[in-house]
């Protein structure tokens, strides 16, 4: 039974990885739903978060086959219901309907107010999918004028591993 799960990938930062990395997903008709890679403390490696859905037999081979790849230091797979990660939505806000009830709710789940522009209020939410989600379907109605929300972003070090997965994966 296909799932969401989270692949998480730690490597050296070279240009056409991540490329690599989703056509080798693609090819094997993996879903991506979301894809985060940022630069750690060690200005030379690079976390790569991917999101996708997908069953487990096929996404766990897809991580030997990718901790294959000479550049790539160690993968982790989790299923997304019990990985640690976060996501941020920002939500766009009419400000003719920004009063008290508004400002409760916001305050309520935990979300920021971080700009006001031009008729607008931003609204930053930092939580998971579901967190996200109660807050906007309370927000939703005629002042919710946009929505956005970032790939998973991995709250888990992965170590990296000096065994040999070549095996494992052929």
């Amino acid at each position: 039974m296909k799932k969401n799960y989270l692949l998480n990938i730690l490597s050296e930062d070279r240009k056409g990885l991540l490329s690599i990395i989703t056509s080798m997903l693609n090819r094997k008709g993996i879903q991506i739903e979301s894809i985060s890679a940022a630069k750690t403390d060690i200005h030379t490696q690079v976390l790569i978060n991917i999101e996708v859905f997908a069953n487990s037999k096929e996404i766990n081979l897809m991580a030997l086959k990718i901790k294959n790849i000479v550049e790539v230091y160690n993968t982790e797979v989790s299923l997304l219901n019990d990985a640690l990660y976060q996501k941020i939505a920002l939500y766009i806000l009419d400000s003719k309907g920004y009063n008290s009830n508004i400002l409760r709710t916001i305050q309520k789940y935990g979300a920021t107010t971080i700009c006001f522009d031009n008729g607008e209020i931003v609204v930053q939410k930092v939580g998971r999918d579901e967190d996200i989600q109660v807050l906007y379907n309370e927000l939703e109605g005629i002042y919710l004028k946009g929505f956005s929300k970032s790939a998973a972003i991995s709250l888990k070090t992965i170590q990296i591993d000096e065994e040999p997965v070549i095996s494992m994966a052929a």
